[in-house]
């Protein structure tokens, strides 16, 4: 009798243990959307308030979503066309979600217990995400192996790679294998626990980083590790964050796309470390893309700002034109118009008209391939991507300091003169000009420049005249206009000293020297232009006012200046110039006692040194 009592409560006991308990329950739902629960071999449709044990596996269909929340009150949200499985989950709220396909939405409730350890898990085949207390969205593609993160608030740590722990088969069968009932009850709970320490392993390793709050990061195919993380269009993080539903247009189209908008964002956003203009070092595997792109949701892939896109000091970012734009309710992007985003190709053409509109769509689409960089982004090796270098528009919005080192000649055509015959000075000397561009917002860009030069005349070619100082001053302050990739405009008031000839009373001849005040209006233009070097033409015109210097009067003199340029950029903040700049002027001299006419031409060889800061 005591045997048989004994063995029903041992019956009961392991009943008890194989039952699976209910870790969370479905709050709010739209649509169809199915589950496959632990222990059934078909899948039912989900309804509101229903419960969900660990190793449940959740479907959503077109324009369908679910809202599930765990015992601690975290939850986790699933979009359209996405498929999930509750890998590993306690009624603490701690464990792995496995993301097969789509975009999934969680707010997570920061736990009080060990604080070296992510309390949420979700894994993709690209990546894994640790959260110990935040709201996040990230979107898995397969099609592309692309694994996007999202950070609203708080922390979230990603690192790429599969994090596997069954050898063979497919992402989806070995997810579902560890959730089935293939395993035993213990070798579950030893795999799934392996894969907690192979996924913190991965997150708390140098090739993870921490995406905080309105900052985007993602696993590509093309670098090692996950991209550093970058801010995006503050429009749609603003409009992606209220669409806490995840709901989708299925009607959007070019005509209702919105690129900016002036309305203040709701989240705190922190602004990312990495350049706003992107990187990319092979050495260490370091890629950011460029800050203000848009995120697309369907196909996981990131648009940045194309080069030609202005930078916002107000929002920090640059502002994305020309590159399609976002949904004003829902915030998915939304393509150029005869244009398609494909999550293998890319941008493709969808433009059915004439020849003449094919071939421009077509071209439109590769011109953004190349902005969102296709080959290092879809591709599934490792991508060498060729030295970045700033666009011109990129350059007006950073800090950038040139030294240049010059050998010069100086000509004087000395005539017209009542006192003295006609004669040429001619010598070389040496120069030094320290160049400052100013970070601006836009399409203007504050300019300071700093001259010095040295040039002693023989005396002997000198005679009658005796020369006194050999140092020449001068400071340039003024403003660049952007005008396009090609040309700029700019305005400078000069404070520059030149050499001229004098007389005194007694007829004491002198070549001294004055500091004139120019108002320069000039401008640049590349000849050719390419990623690593750059050939540029310049030409100015300056007026200088009427002066009295000392014993004699200079009329109102103008100055012409014609230079060129060959850029090498060693890397994408390092540049090696060889610049020629000739400029003449005329100076008409006179006083009670002397006339005489000079005119000035400089020639100036100089190598440069250029950095971006």
């Amino acid at each position: 009798m005591h045997k048989i009592i004994f063995c029903i409560l041992f019956l009961s006991l392991n009943l008890n243990t194989l039952a699976k308990v209910n870790i969370a329950s479905v709050s709010k739902i739209r649509g169809n959307v199915s589950v496959l629960s632990p222990g059934d071999h078909k899948a039912h449709r989900l309804k509101l308030n229903d419960q969900l044990a660990e190793d449940a596996s959740v479907v959503t269909y077109k324009n369908s979503f679910v809202r599930i929340v765990f015992k601690d009150g975290s939850s986790a949200s699933l979009g359209p066309m996405s498929k999930l499985i509750v890998t590993k989950m306690d009624e603490k709220g701690e464990g792995i979600i496995t993301l097969l396909k789509g975009q999934l939405r969680s707010k997570v409730s920061r736990s009080t217990e060990d604080k070296k350890k992510h309390k949420f898990l979700v894994r993709t085949k690209s990546a894994a995400l640790g959260v110990r207390g935040t709201e996040f969205q990230t979107i898995y593609n397969p099609s592309n192996n692309i694994t996007n993160l999202l950070t609203y608030e708080g922390e979230v740590a990603i690192s790429k790679g599969e994090h596997r722990v069954l050898a063979g088969r497919s992402y989806e069968e070995r997810a579902s294998a560890l959730s089935s009932n293939k395993l035993s009850r213990s070798q579950k709970h030893r795999l799934k626990n392996k894969l907690t320490n192979v996924v913190e392993n991965s997150l708390n390793s140098e090739k993870a980083v921490v995406v905080k709050g309105g900052q985007f990061s993602s696993s590509i195919g093309g670098v090692k590790s996950a991209t550093l993380p970058v801010n995006i269009s503050p429009t749609q993080l603003n409009i992606l964050y209220a669409n806490a539903d995840l709901v989708e247009n299925q009607s959007a189209s070019e005509a209702v796309a919105i690129v900016d908008d002036s309305k203040p964002s709701t989240l705190k956003i922190v602004q990312q470390d990495a350049p706003k203009e992107g990187l990319y070092d092979k050495n260490s595997s370091k890629y950011a893309q460029k800050s203000g792109g848009f995120i697309d949701i369907k196909s996981g892939l990131y648009i940045p700002p194309a080069k030609d896109s202005e930078f916002s000091h107000t929002k920090k970012t640059y502002i994305a034109k020309n590159v399609g734009g976002i949904d004003p309710v829902t915030g998915q992007y939304i393509a150029p118009k005869g244009l398609a985003l494909d999550a293998e190709r890319g941008f493709v053409s969808k433009d059915s008209g004439s020849d003449e509109q094919r071939k421009r769509s077509l071209a439109q689409a590769k011109a953004l391939n190349e902005v969102i960089e296709k080959d290092v982004v879809i591709k599934n090796h490792e991508y060498e991507k060729p030295v970045r270098v700033y666009s011109q528009l990129e350059l007006f919005t950073k800090d950038s300091i040139s030294v240049q080192l010059s050998s010069i000649s100086n000509k004087i055509e000395h005539s017209n003169s009542n006192t003295t015959a006609n004669k040429v000075f001619e010598e070389s000397g040496k120069g030094l000009s320290v160049g400052w561009n100013h970070s601006s917002s836009g399409k203007w860009q504050p300019v300071t420049n700093f001259h010095f030069k040295n040039i002693r005349f023989s005396s002997t070619e000198l005679t009658p005249f005796s020369q006194g100082s050999s140092n020449l001053f001068g400071v340039d302050i003024g403003m660049r206009r952007y005008l396009s990739e090609r040309f700029n405009f700019s305005a400078l008031l000069r404070l520059h000293q030149n050499f001229y000839t004098a007389a005194s009373e007694a007829l004491v001849y002198r070549l001294q020297k004055s500091t004139f005040t120019n108002l320069e209006i000039g401008g640049q233009f590349f000849i050719i232009k390419s990623k690593r070097y750059d050939i540029d033409i310049s030409l100015a015109y300056a007026f200088s006012p009427s002066k009295t210097a000392r014993d004699v009067e200079i009329e109102s003199s103008s100055m012409l200046s014609i230079g060129g340029g060959f850029r090498y950029w060693a890397n994408d903040f390092l540049w090696l110039k060889l610049n020629a700049l000739s400029q003449s002027t005329s100076y008409d001299i006179k006083s009670s006692h002397y006339t005489a006419t000079d005119d000035n031409s400089m020639f100036n060889l100089g190598l440069e040194i250029g950095f971006v800061l």
